[in-house]
């Protein structure tokens, strides 16, 4: 299992359709949100391909200025 934390930086003025955007991605939860358009999310995988996909098309969604990677834990399944 990979946990993921991640920081977005989003367009303040398009923020509902990137929360949205957000949370069509699987895996993705949002923590916490605030007017200027940063978003605290955590990203949850099995497979680390999985895990750096999901994490570039976050990067690469409508509305998404950046979104960096600021946590990472790794563990393996009992």
């Amino acid at each position: 299992m990979n946990i993921c934390g991640i920081l977005v930086h989003a367009k303040p003025t398009s923020f509902d359709g990137v929360r949205e955007r957000l949370l069509s991605v699987d895996g993705i939860e949002i923590h916490g949100m605030s007017d200027e358009g940063r978003v605290v999310i955590t990203l949850e995988e099995d497979d680390e391909d999985a895990m750096s996909d999901a994490l570039h098309k976050v990067q690469t969604l409508e509305g998404v200025i950046s979104a960096s990677m600021i946590y990472h834990h790794n563990e393996d399944e009992v």
